[in-house]
């Protein structure tokens, strides 16, 4: 199973700068993508991601379109960042997935929260007996990968 990410999907940086702020500890959490196609090979390699999709009246058509065909993908959480000026088609938004519609960078810290609970609800990945004896181990210094 593969790590939950924040894969955010914006063309200027400015949510997850927010987002990074909102994570503190856990801003490796986050994914930047530049457009939807990135943005599906990012969810892709790890399906159980929470999405943040910038969503205009220019690329709304193409969102909406993303937004279904990340059905496909059933552990993942969508979300729509909107301009207070598009802010009108959350109904809509929702209704293709978005499981939360966000118009300002102060709500950031929400969709933060969001991201942090899904990555806690996920399984952690198996891991290797070596792994696994490592971390029972009474001396943490004799923990070290084998070489």
């Amino acid at each position: 199973m593969s790590a939950v990410r924040l894969i955010v999907c914006e063309g200027q940086g400015r949510w997850a700068a927010a987002l990074r702020a909102s994570l503190g500890g856990d801003a490796s959490l986050i994914a930047e993508t530049r457009s939807l196609s990135q943005c599906e090979q990012a969810l892709s390699a790890a399906p159980a991601s929470v999405v943040a999709v910038e969503a205009a009246a220019d690329n709304a058509q193409a969102v909406i379109a993303f937004f279904l065909r990340a059905a496909r993908f059933p552990q993942a959480r969508l979300a729509a960042l909107v301009a207070a000026e598009f802010a009108d088609a959350e109904p809509l938004l929702r209704e293709a997935g978005a499981l939360d519609v966000l118009s300002t960078v102060a709500d950031a810290p929400r969709l933060a929260q969001l991201a942090l609970r899904q990555k806690k609800l996920q399984p952690e990945e198996p891991q290797s007996l070596e792994e696994f004896i490592g971390q029972r181990l009474p001396w943490p210094a004799h923990a070290s990968d084998p070489a």
